[in-house]
């Protein structure tokens, strides 16, 4: 029976990792060749599901835990696919073009604008998170849990490798110009800098815990000779990469990410010197010099990008000033706003927010001609407008309720780190679309459910 576990829980552990790094090199898993393999892979999440179930139930180990968590995400589904029974537009003829026309008000009804949409994005979306969740059902050892995190761990770090060299090299599209990008602010295999970011501090937090779950040279001739020299290196590619990728939002985030693991290091530090009856003001002053050192090499190489995006951010904040708002983004977020209220309970359905919102558009360009938005550029306002309240409490309660399995007493470091990272781009999603790349979108769930499960076998191990 335990090599039946070990085999579900190895496939499971592979399945995940495979989508991780998959996805961020095909080009973020935005591409539709991308995102379909992405759902393909993703749709294997049901039959592992189901295999774990038969093998717990069959040693006798089943609970009704796990199905009671997926009981918001079940709601979700059944809410989208109420919702495309129910088209509220219709394609009229109208001089020669067909154009889509709101029906009568359906607001308190599920409706969708685009039902094939609504049901391309649940696909992607229950790939994701049923492949992610698996980690919390089918994974019954932290081992398994931690290779999968130094697998894109890895991964991260060779993209951060290649996305500098990318950078420096000055190249004009994606893979050293091979592919052309559709933002001139591409990163690595990410078209989008902002997506790059939030990738990035997700997979800091990844390092970071990883780090600090070693403990200090246990079992190693020093520090120089364990893992923590491979993750201090990983930690500085990727903090290197985010200010570099000019995502000027998620190097503020990585500071607030890496300010507290500074303080958290130098508690960590003094405490085991405490204990060993060894000095704390070495160890304590190599570790400072050691982050100047390394923050005048950040700035070194990034120091032009900086300088570019801080004379942006200055004549964005002129311009502010000048127009007594924060100008465009305030707009945008209010014809959101004002598209939401139409449908509040329902919203206008999943993946109908590029066509309705055209209704609702009162930015225009330079030329005074309407821009058109296919992201709300906050994931918060968006779900909030494409799947209304109802939509909105679900999917919060797919994310807040396996947090009511976990004391936080007994919580350990890595876990703390990983919903840290978790937070900080919910956080961003109000402000910005991360949720919108694929990619992103995994290793957040990657990194959240991850987390769970490492906080539960924690908790498992105490009661012992």
């Amino acid at each position: 029976m335990n090599s039946h576990f070990s085999r579900i829980e190895s496939f499971t552990a592979f399945q995940v990792a495979t989508l991780g790094v998959f996805s961020t090199w095909a080009l973020g898993g935005g591409a539709g060749w991308a995102t379909f393999i992405i759902g393909l892979l993703g749709s294997l999440a049901p039959l592992i599901t189901l295999a774990a179930v038969r093998e717990r139930h069959a040693a006798g180990q089943l609970n009704g835990t796990p199905f009671l968590l997926l009981l918001p995400l079940l709601a979700f589904n059944a809410l989208v696919l109420l919702s495309t029974l129910q088209p509220n537009l219709r394609i009229a003829f109208i001089e020669g073009a067909n154009v889509y026309v709101p029906r009568a008000d359906l607001s308190a009804w599920p409706s969708s604008a685009r039902p094939e949409l609504a049901l391309k994005q649940l696909w992607l979306f229950d790939a994701i998170a049923l492949s992610c969740f698996n980690l919390l059902f089918a994974i019954r050892r932290k081992r398994t849990l931690r290779t999968v995190l130094l697998i894109l761990a890895t991964n991260a770090l060779a993209l951060a490798v290649f996305g500098s060299v990318q950078k420096f090299v000055g190249a004009t599209g994606l893979f050293f110009g091979q592919i052309a990008s559709p933002n001139t602010s591409f990163f690595a295999s990410f078209i989008y800098h902002n997506h790059w970011g939030a990738f990035a501090v997700l997979m800091l937090a990844v390092c970071l815990g990883l780090l600090f779950n070693l403990r200090p040279w246990t079992g190693y001739r020093d520090f120089w000779h364990s893992p923590a020299l491979a993750a201090v290196v990983a930690i500085f590619f990727l903090a290197v990469t985010i200010p570099l990728s000019a995502s000027r939002s998620c190097s503020v985030l990585a500071v607030v990410l890496l300010a507290a693991a500074l303080i958290h290091g130098l508690r960590r530090v003094t405490q085991y010197h405490k204990v060993e009856g060894k000095p704390t003001l070495g160890p304590s002053l190599a570790l400072a010099l050691t982050l100047l050192v390394a923050c005048a090499a950040l700035v070194g190489l990034t120091r032009e990008v900086i300088e570019t995006r801080a004379a942006d951010t200055q004549a964005q904040i002129a311009q502010m000033q000048s127009i007594g708002s924060i100008g465009a983004r305030a707009q945008l977020y209010g014809d959101t706003w004002r598209m939401a209220c139409e449908q509040p309970w329902f919203g206008w359905g999943l993946g109908s927010y590029g066509t309705i919102f055209s209704f609702y558009n009162t930015l225009q360009s330079s030329d005074h001609l309407p821009q058109f938005y296919a992201d709300a550029h906050s994931d918060w306002l968006q779900l909030f407008a494409e799947t209304g309240a109802i939509g909105t409490l679900l999917f919060l309660g797919f994310l807040l309720a396996p947090l009511l399995t976990l004391r936080r007493r007994a919580m350990t470091t890595l876990p703390r780190y990983l919903f840290a990272g978790c937070s900080l781009i919910l956080l961003y999603a109000c402000i910005e679309f991360p949720f919108g790349n694929p990619a992103v979108t995994l290793t957040f769930w990657i990194c959240y459910f991850t987390a769970v499960r490492w906080a539960q076998l924690d908790q498992r191990e105490r009661a012992c």
